[in-house]
Formats: C-alpha cells, structure tokens, sequence
C-alpha cells in the first residue's frame, strides 16, 4: 500500500503565535545596538494520516507553540556564547567593546544559542518543540519557523525518522 506524506502548516502570525523581544548583535553595523522586534513562531509537520484521518492535532502544537512563545515574550533576549556575559545573582552584565550593559536578570532570557538571529532561534525552537513533543512514529519532518517581521524569517528542518 502507497503511503502518501501529507504537511500540516501552522502560521504564527495568523494563529496569533507572536513574541515581542529585544536583543544585539555584536559586530552588526546596524543591529549591534539594542533593539526589538515582533515575531512569529510558525510550524510545519509533515507525516502519514493516522486511521482517524489526521497526521497530528492542531491544538496541541498551538498550546505548545503559545506556552514558547509567552516565555520569551517581552524579554532581552540573550545568547549564552555572547562574548563579555556575566550572569549573577540578580542581573545580567554584558560589556561588549565601548559598550556595557546592565539588565534585571528577571528582565532577561538566557538561550543557549551563540547568537540571537532569527537562524538561531528557529534552530532552538525547533530543539525545544522535539524535546517538549513526543512525535508519533508516522510524522516524518519538524520545521520552524520564526519572522522577526512580516516576510522576514528563517526556518530549521528536523527528520524524525533518520
């Protein structure tokens, strides 16, 4: 019997799955200075349909994605390879060449990526929705995506079955 593949799309920004943060990166011209952005975290799920019909239910993935996306809502957003990082007891040290910065640690999310870029977040996103899911055997692929504005993202792929 032929088993068709079929892919299940979730748009963030349609789905209201959106995040607003700040973060740097250092050594960018323009984005070495601290600023924001509005993200969406989006999400496609390719596999088998189950007897029921469905290769995997929307509102679980929509939890998960709105439970990830409210713990970096309104955060700094750090990465832990981020050169000149100190974190202590109550706030977070950045020093980066001319510059310093001083952040209540409750403001700030520590990722352990080496850089916040949208490449690196949807690499963690995809990390933290493989960790926090357990997959049924038929789904094949994981993708994620994340905007940092309309039109403007990248996406991490992950094969579950290689």
């Amino acid at each position: 019997m032929i088993m068709n593949t079929i892919r299940l799309k979730l748009d963030g920004w349609e789905k209201s799955i959106t995040f607003s943060a700040s973060h740097i990166l250092p050594g960018h011209e323009k984005c070495g200075r601290i600023h924001g952005h509005n993200y969406a975290i989006h999400v496609r799920i390719s596999g088998e349909q189950k007897e029921s019909g469905l290769v995997y239910d929307f509102l679980p993935i929509k939890e998960k994605l709105r439970e990830i996306a409210d713990r970096l809502d309104h955060r700094i957003l750090i990465a832990s390879g981020m050169d000149g990082l100190r974190v202590e007891e109550k706030e977070v040290k950045i020093e980066l060449e001319d510059k310093k910065y001083l952040f209540p640690k409750e403001d700030c999310l520590i990722l352990d990526i080496t850089q916040v870029t949208a490449e690196q977040l949807a690499m963690y996103l995809l990390e933290k929705v493989i960790e926090e899911f357990d997959f049924p055997d038929k789904i094949n692929t994981v993708e994620m995506g994340v905007d940092e504005s309309r039109g403007q993202g990248a996406w991490a792929k992950r094969d579950l079955n290689g």
